[in-house]
């Protein structure tokens, strides 16, 4: 700035300068640099090789400062996109965004990785937590479920992929959590069906959920609820076989005492 400056002076016109003229255009040099450099300074970029940012950005991790590990780790990759280092700043940025709870642009960078990456030493942690920023923003069983069902078909491919992968054992537990999660929405919606009388609506539910989700604890009123429905549906066939099927399965359940007055009806 300070060279800038000398020679827009050395240029000027002894003859035509005056005093005013000279603090005027002092002034304006001042300010372009002034601006220039607040701009610099605004846009946060520095000259730092991709090593360096690397370790900055897992600096910041360390101290829970993901947005300022995120902008180092971006840098990385838009500054340096044929070093190295490109391939653990793409990981360590899905993991940042994680854990400050970004899951949609942390499972969109975890998909970038295991595309770019398939044969990487550390793709199996990609996938992993590309299905959990999904399992994340499951919401109560009562509603959308979307969530719900895209991270139980990524952890079953997950599961196919890597059989004795180093999170079987977690994986195993997510899937029985999503259906848990499914079925449970499952019974929800054939209990509201039920209550307001739509019994063929019900039994579509309840039949779906014992074919598909077997071993769910609530599955005795499930069962006993879809046989109470082909009842009152006046399908006497139907209901007789179902409740004999529910006393079968679940001789101890509460229901089991209604159950038993049903089938008397049949005699």
């Amino acid at each position: 700035m300070e060279s800038s400056l000398k020679f827009t002076l050395w240029n000027m016109n002894r003859s035509t300068l005056s005093y005013p003229n000279v603090i005027i255009r002092l002034l304006s040099v001042l300010m372009v640099a002034f601006l220039l450099s607040s701009c610099a300074n605004q846009t946060g970029r520095s000259d730092d090789p991709p090593e360096v940012l690397l370790a900055k950005g897992k600096r910041f991790i360390k101290k829970k400062k993901w947005e300022k590990a995120q902008d180092a780790f971006l840098q990385t990759l838009e500054d340096h996109p044929d070093s190295p280092e490109r391939i653990p700043a793409l990981l360590l940025l899905s993991d940042s965004y994680y854990a400050d709870e970004q899951y949609e642009e942390a499972k969109f960078n975890y998909q970038k990785f295991t595309e770019l990456y398939p044969a990487n030493r550390k793709v199996e942690h990609a996938h992993f937590y590309k299905a959990m920023s999904d399992f994340k923003q499951i919401d109560i069983a009562s509603r959308d479920q979307t969530f719900t069902t895209n991270s139980l078909e990524l952890f079953q491919k997950l599961l196919e992929d890597f059989p004795n992968g180093r999170y079987k054992g977690a994986i195993e537990k997510k899937i029985a959590e999503c259906e848990k999660k499914i079925a449970e929405n499952m019974f929800f919606i054939g209990k509201f069906y039920f209550r307001t009388h739509s019994y063929q609506s019900a039994i579509k539910r309840f039949d779906s959920l014992l074919a598909q989700y077997p071993d769910q604890k609530f599955n005795d009123e499930a069962m006993y609820l879809l046989a109470e429905s082909y009842f009152l549906e006046e399908n006497y066939s139907k209901a007789g076989e179902f409740f004999k099927k529910f006393l079968k399965r679940y001789p101890r359940s509460e229901f089991a005492k209604e159950a038993r007055l049903r089938l008397r009806k049949f005699r």
